[in-house]
């Protein structure tokens, strides 16, 4: 199998996933009614523990944001290697040149 076709196949699933989550929210946004206020989230202290900075939220809702936020490239390992074998061969082969350089000239005098 190629792997072209191994990455449409987990993109796929990837968005099946998304798609299933979707629905599932969106039943269940449907089947709760809406609270007057805030729930407040028995984790967090109320007064006097750490609170988040001004800019960030502690609603659950921001769990997809975070999630976007912290996920990780769709690259492949393989793709990785290979960027990291170039970056070595072309730092051995700048430093090698480096080395005749240096001593060309110091043998030149």
């Amino acid at each position: 199998m190629s792997e072209r076709l191994k990455e449409l196949q987990r993109l796929r699933a990837a968005a099946q996933e998304q798609v299933a989550w979707l629905d599932r929210e969106i039943a269940r946004e449907q089947s709760l009614p809406r609270p007057a206020r805030p729930v407040e989230n028995p984790r967090i202290p109320a007064a006097g523990g750490a609170r988040p900075p001004s800019g960030e939220s502690t609603s659950p809702l921001d769990a997809d944001k975070l999630i976007e936020r912290y996920q990780t490239s769709g690259g492949t390992i393989k793709d990785e290697v290979k960027r990291g074998c170039f970056i070595y061969f072309f730092g051995a082969m700048g430093l090698l040149i480096a080395g005749v350089v240096i001593f060309y000239l110091l043998r030149r005098e």
